[in-house]
């Protein structure tokens, strides 16, 4: 019996492939594509943040084009198109995005190589195919609960005294400035929306993990104690079950601010910083000194800020040691130590505090 020529059956080429046929004969009557189906991908219209077979992904519309977001397309290939045998790999040669902002009918059109092989033991063949993606716009979960004021953690920032609206301000954009340069979802800023209170600001977040370490960064900075607790998130009226408590960050901004003068166990002092330590001058010693915030708000503490009161330097005594000051309001005269005032001449008005015959002076660079 004669040996089988090494020929193509159908063609006559010496180029034989696989099941004595060459490549183009064999892909002829085995086909890598079956049938394509139409494709979609829905797209949020405020972010374009992309959904992929019902999922948000990490990508966006812009990441279209690049090797990672290209990879995670290459699956919707896989799932929607139909295929004599199963391809090894795909890759988008090339992609164009068209969108339509009159129709609003968008649509992403390429080319994307496809390799397969009908035998483990036989080369890949390779295969272009072009491809059409049509584009449906919607709105993605985050976005969504944006709009509608939902959030997952709050930030509460309380004061016991009163608040300027400046003070306000500057809380919330330290907040949004510290949220924007935090670990984000899906490159979103955790941070949803920031209510401004009398007493304070709520900060809403998207994120638990984000609130509580954004959180603990902003008390650590001013020296705000943090507790944290839950609040009542409502009812699922469809099972008169409770939502899961949200949890909150309380932070109980610090009673007093850099330059308060008060007595600390009956000593003057006035406040230079106050963040994770109390930096502070001691007016007896003159000199500076630090303290743990907790060690520091057991102590014995008076705010001496209300006993401020306006003078007026009369005059220095002969010998240089002394002062003659008079209270603009009460016209009282007192005696203090002339250097308290060294820095003023005859005739000036000033604000200060008088403590147990001594003049407490707001100090700018707390040196003395």
């Amino acid at each position: 019996m004669g040996k089988l020529a090494s020929i193509c059956i159908s063609c006559g080429s010496s180029e034989i492939f696989f099941g004595h046929l060459c490549q183009k004969c064999y892909l002829e009557s085995h086909p890598i594509l079956q049938q394509k189906r139409e494709m979609y991908i829905t797209v949020c219209e405020r972010c374009e943040l992309l959904s992929i077979k019902g999922n948000w992904s990490n990508f966006y519309l812009a990441d279209l084009g690049k090797p990672d977001a290209n990879a995670r397309l290459s699956i919707l290939f896989s799932q929607e198109w139909s295929f004599y045998y199963r391809p090894k790999e795909f890759s988008i040669r090339e992609l164009n995005i068209h969108l339509d902002e009159v129709s609003y009918k968008s649509i992403i059109t390429g080319l994307v190589d496809i390799s397969a092989s009908p035998d483990v033991f036989v080369p890949l063949m390779t295969i272009s195919e072009d491809f059409t993606i049509l584009i449906e716009w919607g709105e993605c979960t985050e976005c969504r609960t944006r709009l509608t004021g939902s959030y997952m953690s709050k930030i509460q920032i309380r004061s016991s005294k009163e608040v300027t609206t400046h003070q306000l301000e500057s809380w919330s954009d330290e907040i949004e400035s510290i949220s924007q340069s935090h670990p984000q979802i899906h490159r979103k800023n955790p941070l949803s929306k920031i209510n401004f209170l009398k007493s304070g600001i709520d900060a809403l977040f998207q994120s638990k993990p984000a609130a509580n370490s954004i959180g603990r960064e902003f008390a650590k900075k001013h020296g705000g104690i943090i507790s944290v607790t839950t609040e009542f998130a409502g009812f699922d009226k469809s099972k008169s079950k409770e939502y899961p408590r949200k949890p909150v960050v309380l932070i109980t901004m610090p009673r007093f601010d850099s330059g308060d003068i008060l007595l600390y166990n009956h000593q003057p002092i006035q406040i230079i910083k106050y963040n994770s330590k109390v930096e502070y001058w001691d007016f007896s010693k003159k000199d500076k000194e630090r303290i743990p915030v907790k060690s520091f708000l057991t102590a014995d503490l008076k705010d001496l800020e209300k006993e401020a009161q306006q003078y007026q330097l009369v005059n220095f005594e002969e010998e240089g040691t002394l002062a003659q000051i008079m209270n603009t309001k009460t016209f009282e005269i007192t005696f203090i130590d002339s250097s308290e005032v060294v820095d003023f001449s005859e005739g000036t008005t000033f604000e200060g505090i008088l403590h147990d015959g001594k003049l407490l002076r707001r100090k700018n660079n707390c040196r003395g």
